[in-house]
């Protein structure tokens, strides 16, 4: 019964900690999609940051050639009209070119800078879950701890069992041969009863002899004593008639002197 408990105990804090340990796993796995996302606009915002270093050395680049061109179109004014007339024409388009630049820089700083806001926010949730996965750990420790003692424990109560069923084994081993001895002793006192049952019936037989052998002897000493009794009044009877008869002849002899 202290076995079956035992192993009830055991096998319900093993499933509790498989239940938290799958627990565990489920709350961090919910958040994989988040660092997929993460991780993507992390490379999306390296990109443009990318493209933008790109498009300001081409932008510094464009510059570089136009304070070039218009140096050289000022000098060359005089002799070349139609050229100066062909610099003025190509300005307007690099200007447009440079405003488009500029407003795609500015919408990738403004994606860049959300992206920032989400790595910011993806940040205080990571912080969130390293402290609930800390706590978790802590949690999951303790009861590994817990564990750890109910497996002492039970390995202590265990052997504390396997040392009272050798005892109680021992009890039995004893018990067995007190049972075999009792058993042994009552048929010795059977027997002894017995005995004693057949010297009961013999001393009732002797004692029943004795007393017809004293009855027997007591009825022989009462007819002798009867003999006696008749004997001594026979004598009595015969003295009296002798001293009858000598006072008689006394008298007689008297009489006739």
């Amino acid at each position: 019964m202290v076995l079956a408990q035992i192993s009830t105990t055991v096998f319900t804090w093993h499933q509790l900690l498989h239940s938290r340990l799958l627990e565990r796993d489920q709350y961090e796995k919910q958040f994989d999609e988040i660092f997929s996302q993460y991780r993507a606009l992390a490379a999306q915002a390296k990109l443009l940051k990318e493209r933008n270093r790109s498009l300001l050395m081409a932008d510094s680049i464009a510059k570089s050639s136009s304070t070039s061109t218009s140096s050289s179109s000022l000098g060359s004014s005089a002799q070349t009209p139609g050229a100066s007339s062909g610099g003025s024409g190509s300005n307007p388009v690099h200007l447009a070119y440079i405003a488009s630049l500029e407003s795609q820089l500015a919408a990738h700083r403004e994606e860049i800078s959300t992206l920032y806001k989400t790595q910011g926010q993806n940040a205080q949730r990571l912080l969130v879950m390293n402290e609930s996965m800390r706590e978790r750990e802590e949690e999951t420790r303790r009861q590994a701890d817990e564990i750890n003692r109910l497996n002492a424990e039970t390995e202590r109560l265990k052997r504390s069992a396997e040392d009272l069923a050798n005892v109680v084994g021992e009890k039995e081993k004893g018990i067995q041969i007190l049972q075999d001895e009792l058993a042994a002793l009552s048929l010795e006192l059977s027997q002894i009863e017995s005995r004693n049952e057949e010297l009961k019936r013999d001393n009732a037989s002797l004692l029943q002899r004795w007393l017809d052998r004293m009855n027997e002897e007591a009825e022989k000493m009462n007819e002798g004593t009867r003999w006696l009794e008749e004997f001594r009044k026979k004598k009595e009877e015969s003295d009296e008639k002798k001293k009858a008869e000598e006072a008689a002849e006394a008298a007689g002899e008297k009489a006739s002197s």
